[in-house]
């Protein structure tokens, strides 16, 4: 008979941690199921007993799970972690995110998934030369997802360099006598890495990197590769397990997201302003942008000083959780989000013309639009223009 695992899921929302621990009753034979409400909790337990594999949530108070996943990193290395997160991770950051005993779940939480992915890191933990232990490139990944603001401190046996975040953004790096991107390839080679993280950031630092994350974590894998050769559990493709078609097309996606309406021309400029000026006569209207599905804006038009960037953001996160929940209920995927808040009524529209709501497919347009209203603006007719607007906007997005 198999021995019975310990597990310790950390996680700031009681009911989440109520239906997981109900969820995984049914395997109360294999697994013994510990709780922590924040990180500071997870570390006093970690030091106490014994835990076979953790799972977390990244936003809590306290201490957070960037803070618990260096702590990890450092005093239990080879424990297995599961991260919990509400953003929706592209198949090819997932694959980087694989090379380690780092899994991603997102929320909100399949408990047949998560049953699934603990025992396979179970396993994975007891297998003669499985990874262990937090990678570096994960736990940047992470960083940049989370749009955090730290100092991380990365060592190797002697070795040791910093990387410094703002807001997500992989902003400056210096590892001996190297700066910027080749101070990230030279810790990208490190082995067996401690992560410390720093979150409170007074100085200011002068930007040295010059590269997007997800390149330099590719060509470090290359470099890597180069330097120690094929080896049992490394790939030689540029991305392990992602052929060169498969890059390209990423390459394509990456393109789609990130292509703003100035680089299309201002003449595309002005048909995008004008066609977004016609929710403009909606009575309360109050301003309205176009995002990217990982919330960047692309366009928009503010005829009341609102932060809609800052507010497009948070209405993204909100519409990606409704998607992700409506499709679990076997439902369909949910389009259209309507917050209606004291001071303002707020929709979030998702238009995507892939039929699955979590993949962007080059020449397939797909894009999300917020909408802010007075709490009195007419929302039918807000609903009713926004829906002809998305779809002439689209055609800027193909």
């Amino acid at each position: 008979m198999a021995s019975i695992k310990t597990i310790l899921i950390v996680d700031d929302e009681p009911r989440l941690l109520e239906s997981v621990q109900a969820g995984l009753k049914e395997h109360e034979d294999r697994l013994e199921v510990l709780t922590a409400y924040n990180g500071k909790e997870a570390v006093e337990l970690l030091k106490s007993i014994q835990v076979h594999l953790v799972v977390t949530d990244l936003k809590m108070p306290e201490l957070d799970g960037f803070e618990l996943l260096a702590h990890i990193s450092v005093k239990y290395p080879s424990i297995p972690v599961i991260v919990m997160t509400a953003f929706n991770t592209p198949e090819i950051e997932k694959k980087l995110l694989e090379s380690s005993s780092l899994k991603l779940l997102e929320k909100p939480i399949d408990i047949d998934e998560l049953a699934d992915s603990i025992f396979e890191g179970l396993k994975q933990s007891k297998e003669e030369g499985a990874l262990t232990g937090i990678s570096l490139p994960s736990f940047l990944q992470l960083i940049e997802t989370e749009k955090k603001t730290c100092i991380i401190e990365v060592s190797s046996n002697d070795a040791k360099g910093y990387i410094y975040f703002n807001q997500g953004e992989l902003f400056s790096a210096v590892y001996n006598d190297l700066k910027g991107d080749e101070a990230i390839y030279g810790m990208l080679l490190f082995d067996e890495v401690e992560i410390r993280i720093k979150r409170n950031v007074k100085r200011k630092f002068k930007k040295t990197v010059g590269s997007p994350l997800l390149a330099l974590l590719m060509e470090g894998l290359r470099k890597k590769d180069e330097k120690f050769g094929n080896q049992e559990n490394y790939d030689s493709s540029p991305v392990a397990g992602f052929s060169d078609q498969q890059e390209d097309q990423h390459e394509n996606t990456i393109a789609s997201l990130t292509r703003t309406t100035t680089e299309q021309g201002d003449n595309q400029m002005s048909d995008i302003k004008n066609t977004l000026a016609r929710l403009a006569d909606v009575e309360g209207f109050m301003a309205v942008g176009i995002f990217t599905p990982n919330g960047e804006i692309a366009a928009e038009l503010n005829n009341s000083g609102l932060k809609i960037a800052e507010i497009g953001s948070m209405a993204n996160d909100v519409l990606l959780k409704a998607q992700k929940a409506t499709d679990m209920m076997g439902v369909g995927r949910g389009q259209l989000v309507h917050v209606d808040a004291p001071k303002a009524q707020i929709l979030a529209r998702c238009y995507n013309e892939n039929t699955d709501f979590s993949i962007t497919e080059a020449g397939k347009a797909h894009l999300h639009m917020v909408l802010v209203l007075a709490k009195d603006g007419n929302l039918a007719m807000a609903k009713m223009k926004l829906e002809s607007v998305i779809h002439e906007c689209a055609e800027a997005f193909r």
